[in-house]
């Protein structure tokens, strides 16, 4: 709804100019979703940081090809595209699990522990939401209406609604969408930039991650559906990969010789040098 100009008449009716009706109750509103939308933007911007940092950089270099099934590892990591770094990092701060030398815990609780007292508390109020947010998932666009996404998970069934400002882009109903759900305030977005899997493409997904649940169940029987996508999500980007290949297209950006972008990636190189 375009808002009216502050002589004309208030959009609720009551007869009065907005600039003395509902022109103040708008602008508070607009500063809190303000603040939000910036606690949110630092966040990810700050975590990235944290995990460029250099006590992670051999977690870095075993989780790398972990994730991108062998496609990247340390020696071409500044070859990934940006949404290729930015979808690997959201894994790498949320969902990897270190190994002992970092004592166990996923980069976002060291973040948590480490660096909660510095924030505002707008920023605490969404890392503290953010510490809890469920693993990278494959969401089935149920509907849509402009930038209000209904989803579907893959496998749970789990039905949520998400934000994302631009839309549903070339999504169709039925499609799977690869994302992680955080959220932002009263609502849900995309953790980072979401991968796509047409519909052409799901293929035998839901086979593989039955396989995958009845492998886990041995060893944790009674595991929830986040703790196992948590442990086994990369399949997901491996199926992803593969169906690229069988569909004669590039699996990374790294192997497009038409790629648009320029093949530097600051953070991975960084990692690099602290491997040497």
């Amino acid at each position: 709804m375009s808002k009216p100009g502050r002589n004309a008449p208030c959009y609720c009716g009551s007869g009065k100019k907005y600039k003395q009706c509902h022109l103040k109750i708008d602008q508070a509103a607009e500063r809190e979703a303000r603040s939000w939308k910036e606690a949110a933007r630092f966040l990810r911007r700050d975590l990235l940081k944290f995990a460029r940092d250099d006590r992670f950089a051999e977690d870095f270099a075993t989780a790398l090809p972990q994730y991108w099934n062998d496609f990247y590892e340390l020696d071409n990591a500044e070859e990934m595209s940006q949404d290729e770094a930015l979808r690997f990092f959201d894994w790498f701060v949320f969902d990897y699990q270190p190994d002992s030398s970092t004592d166990g815990r996923r980069l976002i609780e060291r973040y948590h522990a480490e660096k909660r007292d510095d924030l505002s508390v707008r920023q605490q109020e969404v890392l503290d939401a953010w510490l809890t947010a469920g693993p990278a998932d494959a969401w089935e666009l149920a509907g849509y209406e402009g930038q209000t996404l209904r989803l579907k998970n893959f496998t749970s069934g789990q039905e949520m609604t998400a934000f994302e400002p631009s839309g549903r882009g070339v999504v169709e109903i039925g499609e799977l969408i690869l994302t992680r759900l955080v959220k932002v305030h009263e609502r849900h977005e995309f953790g980072t930039t979401a991968a796509y899997l047409p519909a052409a493409e799901i293929t035998d997904l839901a086979d593989k991650i039955g396989a995958a649940r009845a492998a886990d169940a041995e060893q944790y029987p009674d595991t929830s559906h986040d703790d196992f996508m948590r442990r086994h999500n990369v399949l997901l980007i491996h199926h992803a990969l593969k169906e690229a290949e069988n569909q004669g297209r590039p699996p990374v950006a790294r192997l497009n010789p038409n790629r648009p972008d320029k093949k530097t990636q600051t953070a991975a190189r960084q990692m690099k040098r602290l491997r040497r």
